[in-house]
């Protein structure tokens, strides 16, 4: 699907799908008529014919499609739109859509990215030998291998009025400030005010506007509301010269025709699986030509990944990450986002970070198409002192805390003090771990909250784990 289709499905007022059929209510139509036609050739005739048939070689082979354009059940549309839509004894009036359509057939694999459609041409599709195998093995009952697809294209218009509404003068008064008097200058002010919200786009749609129908619709009144502008500029030569009242008409109106595609697909096992295979199948001992098929375009992978912290304080002196065979730096000192980029199938990432101190530490990370780095992405682990709880007992408290580590990380120190209103602090330990990985010595004394002084010790404690509620104990 090109960017600039729409799903009929998720645009278009009251869509629905019924047998081969589809049908819509174009807005810009009485709201009686509604526009049908068909999403799907029939596929099994009258008699249990198939439509599809396969030809098979010790080479490759041939799949044809050959289906009458026989019409869509108009009644059961109706009656559909009646129960649904418009009760007696409303009006309905039906009209056929030009309906373009293309065929092909869908050969599955695994990975789902290694399935791919080939395209019916004159009713005659070529196949190599392992296609018309999967062919063979759906149409005799075998789910999930060959899938028949349409493409059903067609285009409906999107009726719009709309227009531009602001204090003009107080534009004015802008654009003369800022120097803007050229066209082109004018309509990026006029942008900006519009995405401020300053100025306001009133718009009014009959079928909803695709993104491209959006911007071609601004672009219109901005652009005439730039010549305007631009014109009673040309005139001004002072701030006192800008007219007191003025009042523009920027407005635009017209139908913009829109490109709509459905996609549908139908497993050729469900659709064929009960007829009789031999009906639909036959073998030439001459063995048939191999199409060549291109290659698959090649996809490419990005990740962009970013620090969710400031580094400021975390004496970071390298990130570097890893994915299959490439290595890409985020740069010092404030390590901005970068994009990994790669064709190859990567799930893990693995991040190296050295520190001042010129240790390091790894971890791997699930590939994503964002990352967000975090404090314990790096290695630390963040240690909470809390004392809310002490805050009616005390005056003040401090106290000294001493990270000793299992592993490789070395010996931190840190130091807290609460009083007034701040009763917590965050010690960012540099664990080189997941977790905390060793044990946290800490130490604290506070003045109590009486009528004579008074100081407690709460004497040497540890704690191995977040958080750390400081205990009074009388």
């Amino acid at each position: 699907m090109n960017a600039e289709d729409l799903n009929p499905q998720q645009t278009l007022q009251n869509f629905f799908l019924l047998g081969r059929a589809f049908a819509f209510h174009d807005q810009t139509q009485p709201s009686e008529c509604y526009t049908y036609g068909s999403f799907t050739p029939q596929v099994v005739l009258e008699g249990k014919v198939s439509a599809l048939h396969l030809l098979t070689s010790p080479g490759g082979g041939l799949a044809t499609f050959i289906a009458p354009n026989l019409p869509v059940d108009t009644a059961a549309i109706e009656a559909y739109i009646r129960q649904h839509f418009i009760p007696a004894p409303g009006k309905i009036a039906l009209q056929q859509g030009d309906i373009r359509q293309s065929l092909f057939l869908r050969f599955v694999h695994q990975p789902e990215s290694g399935s791919y459609n080939v395209e019916f041409e004159q009713s005659k599709m070529p196949l190599t030998h392992a296609e018309a195998g999967l062919l063979d093995n759906a149409i005799r009952g075998a789910k999930s291998q060959v899938y028949l697809v349409t493409h059903s294209r067609f285009s409906v218009s999107s009726r719009v009025a709309a227009r531009l509404e602001t204090d003009w003068v107080a534009f004015l008064t802008l654009a003369f400030n800022q120097q803007a008097r050229q066209p082109e200058v004018i309509a990026v002010l006029l942008n900006q005010q519009i995405d401020a919200g300053v100025i306001t786009l009133l718009e009014q749609f009959d079928n909803d506007p695709s993104q491209q129908t959006r911007e071609l619709v601004r672009n219109a009144l901005v652009n005439t509301a730039a010549l305007l502008v631009s014109n009673t500029l040309r005139n001004i030569h002072s701030i006192d010269e800008i007219p007191s009242k003025i009042s523009y008409d920027v407005s635009y109106s017209n139908s913009v025709p829109q490109r709509y595609l459905l996609v549908q697909q139908q497993d050729i096992a469900a659709l064929l699986g009960q007829l009789p295979a031999d009906g639909i199948i036959t073998f030439t001992p001459t063995p048939l030509p191999e199409p060549t098929r291109p290659d698959k375009p090649i996809k490419h992978r990005e990740c962009v990944v970013s620090l969710g912290f400031n580094p400021k304080s975390f004496n970071i002196m390298s990130i570097e990450l890893r994915y299959a065979q490439s290595q890409t730096p985020m740069q010092w000192p404030n390590f901005p986002p970068v994009t990994l980029k790669t064709t190859e199938e990567v799930s893990v990432i693995t991040l190296k970070v050295t520190f001042s101190d010129y240790t390091s530490y790894e971890s791997q990370l699930g590939w994503q198409d964002t990352l967000a780095l975090t404090p314990q992405d790096l290695g630390f682990y963040s240690l909470l002192f809390e004392a809310e709880q002490l805050k009616a007992k005390f005056k003040s408290i401090s106290g000294t805390a001493t990270y000793q580590p299992a592993g490789q990380a070395k010996k931190q120190n840190f130091s807290f003090s609460f009083a007034a209103q701040q009763w917590q602090a965050n010690w960012w330990i540099n664990a080189h771990a997941s977790g905390l990985n060793g044990r946290v010595d800490y130490q604290w004394q506070g003045k109590l909250d009486s009528i004579f002084p008074k100081t407690y010790d709460s004497g040497p404690l540890q704690a191995s784990a977040s958080p750390v509620k400081l205990q009074y104990n009388k």
